[in-house]
Parts: C-alpha cells; structure tokens; sequence
C-alpha cells in the first residue's frame, strides 16, 4: 500500500488532490492484486486508472494553458507518451498473466507519478507562483 506523504504535494491544492486520487486508484490495485484479482476486475480497474490519468493530464494542460506555461508543449510530450505507454500495458493483459500484467502496469504508473510530481509538476507549478 501507498502512504501520501507531504513531500509529494507540489503546492497546487487542485493538482495535489488529483494525485491523491491517484494514489488511491493505485492503493485499490493493490487490495485487489492481494485478493487474487479477477481479469475482469483488472480490466475494469486499469479503464478507471486510464481514464482518470486521462482526465488528469487534460485539467493540468489547461492550467499551464491558462497561465502561459512556456514548457506546455514538453509537458503535454511526456502526458502522450506516457498515455500510450499505459495502453501498451493495458492490451498485455489480454494476452497474459492478469496479476503480472497489473502488477507491471501498476509499478509503471507508481514510478511515472512519483517522478513527474517531484520532477516535472514542481517546475509549472513554481511559474504559477511567480505570476502570482
């Protein structure tokens, strides 16, 4: 299980909620991996983790849209490369072993969050500050 830790917060209240949110879809990964997790109820999961991912990265671009982020066009890059890194992972568990395919997918959306929050959000969201 994932514990939310007060380093992960970016200073942004909207943007820190949603990685919760995150964080929390990733949690329910978990039990549900513990539980011995049916392929169905890993489908199911995984399209609620990708369409809130999904959701995610539309409302963070209209917040650097909004306030002139310059690095926008990088930013929204890496969402779309990671989006097709997650649909990658998404159709390898209809040809494989369902624990081993959300145990991966899991792990890569946990590495991706923890890098670009600490990493990547951190820089729109000091810009915005600085606007005031």
């Amino acid at each position: 299980m994932l514990a939310w830790e007060d380093g992960y917060r970016i200073g942004h209240v909207d943007m820190d909620a949603q990685h919760l949110i995150l964080f929390s879809l990733l949690n329910q990964i978990d039990i549900n991996l513990q539980a011995g997790m049916t392929k169905r109820c890993a489908v199911d999961l995984l399209g609620a983790l990708t369409a809130y991912i999904e959701y995610h990265f539309a409302h963070e671009e209209a917040l650097m849209l909004y306030h002139g982020y310059p690095g926008l066009d990088a930013h929204a890059a890496t969402h779309h490369t990671f989006v097709a890194e997650v649909a990658r992972l998404r159709c390898k568990l209809d040809s494989g072993d369902v624990a081993a395919a959300t145990e991966e997918m899991r792990k890569a959306v946990l590495d991706w969050l923890l890098g670009h929050i600490l990493e990547t959000d951190t820089d729109y969201v000091r810009f915005i500050a600085a606007k005031g």
